[in-house]
């Protein structure tokens, strides 16, 4: 248990954001897309070629007699989503049989996306203290983005969101490069960047499940309904943000459901009421 202690303890980092920059320069993969990490986790496991096929060596332990699925799953999917190309806008649908292995492929992501995150090709860093571990660079200005992209190679998508956007200018007086960055670890069981969704009774299921709510508690403290600290950012979607998100039996969703789905993988965020 000591060892596991400081096993942990050495994967930890928390630094300002000039800090964080300086690890971006020197390791870019740290500011990879959510796609692209998993391409690449995928990839490091190994491939192998048989008879003109790829054999991925990330799901062989578990997945047996689904290699054409697979290829085509990681090929025509994860790869040029990775790529940036316009496959990433769409959702991924699993359709087949009763024990087909679309479950076990699932957790195989999610499981293989925990491990991946503890090691130095896929480290994730996040705003320190936003709920939805936003990305560190969505600081960065529109304006200087392109600049940015000059100098790093790294092209930004997304906006920083309402809530850092205060704290930007409430506990940082307007200072990106002093705002705190962590280091952060997907995990299922803690709610950090995997998220899973089951539909219920179309009745009885609230879209607050998925994007969070208003948190009528805390109007009185900050004055209105509109100011971001009065916002649960306890969604599904917010706690899956940068990482993976599972939707179970997605046909059966209620169509207001899905009308988010829409917005977020063609805009890349929703917009909450």
């Amino acid at each position: 248990m000591k060892e596991y202690r400081e096993e942990e303890e050495k994967l930890k980092w928390e630094g300002t954001f000039a800090e964080y920059l300086e690890i971006v320069k020197q390791r870019p993969e740290v500011a990879q897309t959510a796609h692209s990490r998993v391409y690449n986790m995928i990839k490091s496991a190994g491939v192998e070629e048989k008879n003109g096929k790829k054999i991925y060596k990330f799901f062989s332990k578990e997945i047996f007699g689904l290699e054409d699925a697979i290829e085509r799953l990681v090929e025509e999917y994860f790869h040029p989503a990775a790529r940036r190309l316009d496959v990433r806008k769409r959702i991924l649908l699993l359709m087949g049989p009763v024990s087909g292995g679309k479950s076990t492929i699932v957790t195989m992501l999610k499981r293989g996306l925990e491990e991946y995150t503890r090691t130095d090709e896929g480290a994730v860093y996040a705003i320190k203290g936003c709920p939805m571990h936003e990305d560190p660079l969505h600081l960065i200005p529109q304006n200087l983005r392109d600049d940015f992209y000059k100098e790093y190679g790294i092209r930004i998508e997304g906006s920083l969101s309402p809530l850092n956007q205060m704290r930007l200018e409430e506990e940082y007086g307007g200072r990106i490069e002093d705002v705190m960055v962590e280091r952060i670890f997907f995990s299922e069981d803690k709610r950090t960047g995997i998220g899973t969704f089951t539909p219920s009774d179309p009745k009885s299921q609230d879209i607050a499940d998925l994007t969070g709510s208003i948190d009528f508690s805390t109007i009185a403290e900050y004055g209105s309904e509109s100011d971001p600290r009065a916002y649960r950012f306890d969604g599904e979607l917010n706690k899956a943000n940068r990482g993976i998100m599972e939707f179970q039996e997605m046909l059966k969703i209620d169509e207001k459901f899905l009308w988010h789905l829409l917005s977020l993988t063609q805009e890349g965020n929703f917009k909450a009421g």
